[in-house]
């Protein structure tokens, strides 16, 4: 293929994800203004009423902090919900919201999300204890920068040896033996 079209191929693909990037952000601003916490909870997206279990440092000196569900909640199981390990979520209190971390470990009766140590939070566990948190899971933008990234900083002629064979793979061209 022509380095043109490749190019071509490569600026459309970025003006997508960035396209698509938006449209995840402007989503999930939306669910925050426009929906009850309570709403967000049964579309899976949000946790209500945890309390601090536990904090720790873990690696790069970050804060890990387990939350689980309040003790006066029926079960103390937490709802079923979308999140998973490697979700960026944003730790709320009373309608503030405190940091965002990365959840690192989700059980069925807790979950662990890692603060950056640049967070200027402590949470004290002595006082805490029966402070009512939420968690929101926010907008993922890891995976548009590595798509990015590798559609940016790609090695020259990557591209047109990629294309060609997308090009065999959906028939528009055939293959050739060395």
């Amino acid at each position: 293929m022509a380095s043109a079209a490749v190019e071509s191929f490569v600026t459309k693909h970025l003006d997508l994800l960035e396209l698509e990037r938006d449209a995840e952000v402007e989503e999930r601003r939306s669910w925050q203004e426009n929906i009850s916490p309570k709403e967000l909870q049964s579309r899976g997206v949000c946790l209500l009423k945890l309390q601090v279990s536990s904090q720790r440092t873990g690696l790069y000196g970050r804060l890990l902090v387990t939350l689980e569900p309040r003790r006066c909640t029926s079960a103390a199981v937490l709802p079923s919900n979308s999140f998973t390990s490697g979700d960026i979520v944003g730790l709320y209190d009373e309608g503030n919201q405190l940091a965002t971390g990365i959840l690192t470990r989700i059980t069925q009766r807790s979950v662990t999300v890692a603060f950056d140590a640049s967070h200027d939070f402590q949470l004290s566990l002595d006082r805490d204890r029966e402070r009512a948190y939420r968690l929101l899971k926010l907008a993922n933008d890891i995976t548009y920068k590595r798509l990015k990234n590798l559609m940016q900083d790609s090695i020259p002629g990557l591209w047109d040896h990629i294309l060609s064979h997308a090009g065999i793979l959906f028939s528009s061209s055939t293959a050739h033996l060395p």
